[in-house]
């Protein structure tokens, strides 16, 4: 099984989100009370311009970070697969959700 880099349960359990990528797979994790609340998107961008194509919650657990660590390597996995988009078509994507997000925020 391909190498995945993940912090110990103890750095969720003391409240510390991680981020990470794996080639165009980026990822954030945010620890719950019971929960790791785990969000994918690709890259290049940054979480805030870019289309989430997942979120998804793993137990708070040891067995919940094997869970976790499975469902990003597919995620790499899937998004590597892709074929590379083209810098303009990159730009057309962030430029898209910018313009998704100033629609969707209350006018001043």
């Amino acid at each position: 099984m391909e190498e995945l880099f993940l912090p110990v349960l103890s750095h969720f359990q003391n409240g510390n989100f991680w981020t990470a990528s794996g080639g165009r797979m980026q990822c954030r994790v945010d620890p719950g009370e019971e929960a790791l609340t785990a969000q994918v998107w690709e890259g290049p961008w940054n979480q805030g311009d870019s289309i989430m194509e997942e979120t998804r919650d793993f137990p708070l657990t040891d067995g919940g970070l094997e869970e976790l660590r499975a469902w990003l390597l597919a995620w790499t996995a899937e998004m590597n697969a892709r074929p590379p988009r083209t810098l303009a078509e990159n730009l057309q994507r962030r430029d898209a959700v910018r313009a998704q997000r100033a629609e969707a925020a209350p006018a001043e």
